[in-house]
């Protein structure tokens, strides 16, 4: 069954998402410089190993906003066909599918036997006239 969408309910487009995702990323790399700074402030004030803990969220963050970023904000409900979109054949009747193929093996096979038809008669004419001086050398 073909679902129809409305203008208001289709995703946004690729240009659109592609700046959701860079902004966002954007936003994540701020959060990991404002962790450096607090690490420096921390230590700097306080000398203390707690000075570790932004450390290492500064280290996972680049981790996860890749991840987040190449993540897309697509849903699998916001994928929409193209109208007139092709169909396969095979999900109409399975039968037509076999019947295909079967025909294409047939007709793989017919230029195979061709093939091989004209290259035996190639060797029967060489064998009946070739210049075999070429092949053998003088004697």
């Amino acid at each position: 069954m073909k679902t129809t969408h409305s203008i208001t309910t289709l995703p946004d487009s690729p240009e659109q998402d592609r700046a959701h995702r860079l902004s966002r990323y954007v936003w994540q790399m701020a959060l990991r410089v404002v962790f450096f700074i607090g690490a420096v402030l921390v230590w700097s004030i306080w000398h203390t190993w707690l000075a570790v803990i932004p450390i290492v969220l500064a280290g996972v963050i680049p981790w996860v906003a890749v991840i987040i970023a190449n993540a897309g904000s697509r849903a699998e409900s916001d994928i929409v066909t193209p109208a007139g979109a092709i169909q396969l054949y095979d999900a109409v009747d399975p039968r037509l599918r076999e019947q295909q193929e079967d025909a294409r093996a047939e007709a793989y096979r017919a230029e195979q036997d061709r093939l091989r038809e004209e290259a035996h008669h190639a060797q029967e004419e060489w064998q009946r006239h070739g210049d075999r001086s070429k092949v053998w050398g003088r004697r």
